[in-house]
């Protein structure tokens, strides 16, 4: 009986890591270019084939503390960074590709490549006042987990 009771609750710790394994994964991303905050997003490939890595489903929404925000398109730069033709690449199955968002204050056409083992850039505006925020991402179905942050509207004085 004991024996398998550890079993089964190794079962459940394995399955448990499993499915958290799919969910997106965010982090803080530092950069002096976005104007606002911006985090480096995981995402893995849970279609069961290979897409490309400019697919619809890596990032395909945001909610910013609680809500939907409206996708929308760049002027002059597109939805990433990558849909420009050569820059894309295959994400197999079950594998992870990694994207960086930038949410600024304002629209402006200056989209910067990709870096640092990510595979596409996407910007969407975002009006934040100064205080406590949250956002989480959603890739194919699955939503990452609520990521906190804060943001500071102060700006230095010319003097």
């Amino acid at each position: 009986m004991k024996r398998a009771t550890v079993s089964f609750l190794l079962f459940l710790s394995i399955n448990v890591v499993a499915q958290d394994s799919s969910k997106p994964r965010i982090s803080p991303f530092f950069d002096r270019i976005d104007d606002g905050p911006a985090f480096f997003v995981e995402c893995r490939n849970t279609t069961g084939e290979t897409v490309s890595s400019a697919h619809v489903m890596w990032a395909s929404s945001l909610r910013i503390d609680g809500k939907l925000l409206p996708n929308e398109v760049h002027a002059g730069s597109g939805r990433f960074q990558n849909e420009l033709p050569g820059l894309r690449t295959d994400i197999p199955r079950g594998e992870v590709w990694r994207g960086i968002i930038g949410l600024r204050r304002s629209q402006r056409p200056f989209l910067p490549a990709p870096k640092f083992g990510a595979l596409l850039r996407a910007v969407r505006t975002a009006s934040l006042s100064q205080g406590k925020h949250s956002i989480a991402v959603q890739c194919g179905r699955e939503w990452s987990e609520e990521f906190s942050f804060y943001w500071e509207t102060e700006t230095v004085s010319p003097f």
